[in-house]
């Protein structure tokens, strides 16, 4: 799947060069994007299945910079799932180049008792 954004002004430092910090906002929505293709927005996950999908590992790989303006893509899949845990992989690229790539690992919690829980069947690929 592919996440089309454009970089804004504040996202950037001094030399207009997108802080690194920025990064991992623009994996999350991804994801977001990703639950809103798949009919199964972040909210009515919370709502519908009462889970809560977290955050446990992050990594970002930074190749070249992307500036205030740049137009990008994120490609990203979800390359492993079991039970409890998957992961999404991510390849931000700028007119073809990879500029990063990253990776994301998560798990489902009840919102209640904040104990990992089966990943729905909903978002199994």
């Amino acid at each position: 799947m592919i996440y089309r954004r454009k970089v804004f002004f504040y996202e950037t430092d001094a030399q207009g060069i997108v802080h690194h910090s920025n990064y991992p906002r623009y994996f999350e929505e991804a994801r977001g994007f990703y639950l809103e293709q798949i009919g199964h927005p972040y909210e009515k996950i919370r709502e519908e299945y009462n889970i809560d999908i977290v955050l446990v590992s992050l990594s970002v790989q930074y190749r070249k910079p992307l500036f205030f303006g740049d137009t990008f893509e994120i490609h990203f899949s979800i390359p492993k799932m079991d039970r409890f845990r998957f992961s999404f992989r991510y390849t931000v690229k700028k007119d073809g180049e990879t500029v990063a790539v990253g990776e994301t690992e998560h798990v489902c919690l009840d919102r209640k008792s904040r104990k990992i829980v089966s990943i729905p069947e909903v978002l199994r690929i």
